[in-house]
C-alpha cells in the first residue's frame, strides 16, 4: 500500500493552485526544458516537505508555535507574490515574463505553508493505517512516490494547460492576474483560518 504515495502526490496538486497554474503559464512560452526543470524542482520540494513532515511528525505536533510562524510567513509570501503578479507589466518580453514566472513558482514551491498541514494530516493517516512505517527507508520511498505523482500531475497541467490556453487564446496578463488573484485569495483564507479557525 506504499503506492498510496503516488496517489497522494498526484491528487495533492490536482486542484487548481499556484504551482500548477505557474506550470501552465510557463508552458505557454514554449520553454520545455526549463518547464521540466521547474516541475522537477517542485517535485523535489514535495519530497522534502513530505519526508521531513513524516519523519518529524511527533516533534512537529509538539511545536505549534513553529507551525504558526510558518503559516504567517506563507500569508506574507502569498500576498506579496499575488500583488507582484497582478502588477506585472502588460507586455514584458517572453524571456522576462518566463523568468519572473519561474522566480514566483520557485518561491511558492519553497514556502508553501499548505504543505505542512497537508502532510501532517496525511502523515498521521498513512502511518496510523500501517501503509508507511516510521523507519527512514519507508518514509523515503513513500516521499519518492509522492514526488513521482507530483511530476505526473504537473506534466498533465503543462500539456493540457498549454492546449487550453492556446485554444482559448488567453494572454499572459490574464494568467498573471488569475495567479495573482488566487495567491491573494489564499493569503486571505489562510489569514481567516489563523485568526478565526
Amino acid at each position: 500500500m506504499i503506492f498510496i504515495g503516488f496517489i497522494l502526490g498526484f491528487i495533492g496538486y490536482l486542484p487548481v493552485g499556484n504551482i500548477n497554474l505557474t506550470v501552465v503559464q510557463l508552458s505557454v512560452n514554449d520553454k520545455h526544458k526549463r518547464v521540466w526543470l521547474f516541475i522537477l524542482f517542485a517535485a523535489i520540494m514535495e519530497f522534502v516537505y513530505c519526508f521531513f513532515c513524516l519523519r518529524g511528525l511527533e516533534r512537529l505536533l509538539r511545536q505549534p508555535e513553529l507551525i504558526l510562524v510558518l503559516d504567517w510567513a506563507g500569508v506574507a509570501i502569498f500576498l506579496a507574490l499575488g500583488i507582484f503578479s497582478i502588477l506585472q507589466k502588460a507586455n514584458p518580453d517572453s524571456d522576462q515574463q518566463f523568468s519572473s514566472g519561474i522566480k514566483r513558482g520557485v518561491l511558492i514551491a519553497i514556502f508553501n505553508p499548505l504543505q505542512i498541514p497537508f502532510w501532517l494530516v496525511w502523515g498521521i493517516y498513512v502511518i496510523d493505517k500501517g501503509w508507511v512505517q516510521k523507519e527512514v527507508f519507508s518514509i523515503a520511498l513513500f516521499s519518492l512516490l509522492c514526488s513521482i505523482g507530483t511530476i505526473a500531475v504537473l506534466w498533465l497541467y503543462s500539456y493540457a494547460g498549454k492546449k487550453l490556453v492556446s485554444q482559448l487564446k488567453l494572454n499572459a496578463i490574464f494568467l498573471n492576474r488569475m495567479i495573482g488573484g488566487l495567491l491573494i485569495l489564499l493569503a486571505m483564507l489562510q489569514t481567516a483560518k489563523l485568526l478565526f479557525g
